[in-house]
This record gives structure tokens, sequence and C-alpha cells, in this order.
């Protein structure tokens, strides 16, 4: 009996053990990168050969192996209306407890507290380039030769980048100067990876998709309380301010090519402006107001909640109509967003590069 009594014991220790390692992990947000069917450690390939070609590197906006997420990202979206070949270096993040985190431009500006969260760290812009560039430089070496054909590869290439909504995010508990010396020097990085590409390819006429980032405080994971409210919202809105217009002053300078500045703010502003002035009863001349595409229904709330549980899995709670709200969860745009992003983008590079 005094054996039986103590075998019990055993296993009640282990199972209580497991859970509460469960626990722990989860409450810690233990993130392991979210990858394509191809597995994590399979080494990309860069096409040989394409009519057009989209090249992205970015985080969790644009990562189209992020799927599980909102469906189609705005690139796919892009790259569907002028049936392009998409290659894209974005990386996502999931935590046990079911939340997402994406790339930054620069690993070196994170916390180490939020670098050890991580099963291993995502690439940076830094990253994503070196493993292109390294997977460019094999096709092109069967292209040798064949100047007609490497020029055509440069000349039908566009290049995303399309960074800044993590970085801001991240740089949320840093004092203002220090958070605006890691901007300058995000926005330097973000420029030297541009030359980076422009030699890869061997062409001073990259043509570059950039993305300016949207303010963090739109979205539904910004929800500071009480006496942090007005100071925490001051500095979201600076940073992300100051990102947006060193990155406009940089890529006026750049001189390796052509850059089409898509301004996410702008954008992200209209779409909740839209719904609000619907709301209100009021139609602006530019046609703010109507809310007809796609008819939101919700812009501030998240269409996804997860909800831990004890084990090391969350149970999801989504929204009836996810495309009528603006946001799919916490951090990441809805369906209908993205679509717009895309079709946006697409009207605005239709006549520069597409005809």
């Amino acid at each position: 009996m005094r054996l039986f009594n103590k075998f019990h014991a055993v296993c009640a220790l282990a199972v209580t053990s497991i859970l509460l390692s469960a626990w722990f992990l989860a409450s810690q947000h233990y993130y392991k990168r979210v990858v394509s069917t191809n597995g994590e450690g399979s080494t990309f390939k860069a096409a040989t050969s394409f009519d057009r070609r989209l090249v992205v590197f970015g985080d969790s906006w644009s990562d189209n192996n992020a799927g599980e997420l909102q469906g189609p990202v705005w690139t796919e979206w892009l790259c569907s209306m002028f049936q392009c070949h998409h290659e894209n270096m974005a990386q996502t993040a999931k935590s046990l407890r079911g939340k997402y985190i994406g790339s930054v431009v620069d690993n070196d500006e994170l916390p180490a507290p939020l670098l050890n969260l991580h099963k291993s760290p995502l690439a940076d812009f830094k990253a994503q380039v070196s493993q292109w560039t390294a997977a460019e430089a094999r096709a092109v070496e069967e292209l040798v030769g064949n100047e007609e054909a490497i020029g055509y590869r440069q000349d039908r290439t566009i290049i995303i980048v399309s960074f800044g909504v993590w970085d801001v995010w991240n740089m949320l508990d840093k004092d203002y100067d220090t958070a605006m010396q890691s901007v300058d020097r995000s926005i330097g990085v973000i420029i030297d990876q541009l030359n980076v590409l422009s030699q890869s390819l061997g062409t001073n006429e990259l043509k570059v998709i950039l993305t300016l980032t949207p303010d963090v405080t739109f979205l539904p994971a910004f929800r500071p309380t009480g006496s942090q409210h007005i100071g925490r919202h001051k500095d979201a809105v600076q940073i992300t301010q100051y990102w947006n217009s060193q990155l406009r002053g940089a890529a006026k300078k750049w001189d390796q090519g052509t850059i089409y500045l898509f301004d996410t703010n702008a954008f992200l502003a209209d779409l909740i402006r839209d719904w609000q002035l619907f709301a209100a009863g009021i139609e602006e001349s530019n046609g703010l107001g109507k809310n007809e595409e796609p008819g939101w229904e919700n812009v501030d709330d998240a269409c996804v909640e997860n909800e831990q549980q004890l084990v090391m899995t969350s149970e999801v709670k989504k929204c009836e109509t996810p495309e009528k709200f603006l946001f799919w969860n916490e951090m990441h745009l809805g369906p209908s967003a993205h679509r717009l992003m895309g079709t946006e983008i697409f009207q605005g590079i239709e006549e520069m590069w597409l005809r």
C-alpha cells in the first residue's frame, strides 16, 4: 500500500511539473518562427526565369508564410494583379499563446530579453538581404555570358521593403532620446541594404516599393490604461512620425533607383476615418464617409482573440464577418485591408513600371 501511494505521488508530481512548465513557457511568450511547408532549414532558391518578379523583405504584415493569420497578405494581392513570381523573405514568429511577432530592420536594436524568447531570432532586414543575394548569385551563375537575360532579370524585378510596425512597437519602452537614436540607426540600415541590393542586381535603376509605418496607436494591442495612456500615446505617435519623416527624407536622397513610397499610415487612417464619418452621418467630398468598400463593421477591435489555456494550446475566438473587421488580431490587418492595400499599391506602380 505504501509503495502504491509513493508511485502515485511521483506520477502526480511529474504531471504537475509538466503542466507548470507548459504554463510557464506560455506565460513567457516563447516564440517559434512560422515557416512554409518547405521547412525552416530549407535553402531559399531564387527563380532562374520569370516574366515579372516581386521580391519582398519585411515583417509579419507582408509574410506570405503566415497565411494562418488572415489569408493572403497585401504582397500576394499585389502580385496577383500582374501575374508575377513572388519571392518572399519576410518572417513571422508565433508564441505558445498564439501571439505573433514579426521581423525588424536590425535585431541589434531589440532588447535582449525579447531576443531570448525566440527559439532562434527572426531574420532582420540585413539577414534577409544576405539570404536573398546569396540565392540570387547562385541563380545568375547559370546565366553567365547571357547579358540579355541578366538585363531582363534586372529590369523585371520589383523590390518591396516593408518594416516599421515591430521596430516602433519595440521602441515604446525606451526613453524618447534612445528611441530616436534607434530610429536613425534603423533608417541608415534600410538605405545601406538598398545599396547592397542595387549592387547585387548590378543596376542603379532598382525599382523599390518602400512602405512607411502606420501609427501603432491604431492597433487593438495598444491599450494603455490610467495615467500611462497620455504619455505612452504621445511617445508612440512621435516615434512613428519621426520614423516616417526620416525614412521619407532618406528615400528622396537615394540615387540607385526609383522608390515608390507608400504611406501606410495615411492609408490606415483613411480606412478608420471612412467608418467614423459614416457612423456620424457625414460624407466628405473626397468620398470618405460612404463606407462602401468593404462596408466596415468594426475598425477598433480584433476579429480574432486568443484565450490562453493551462496547457500549451490556445483557443481562438473568431468574429462572424472577418472581411468587415479592419484588424484580424491585435497586431495585424484583416483580409479586406490587405486586399485594399495591395490594390492601392498596384494602382500606384502600374503606370510607372508595368506598362
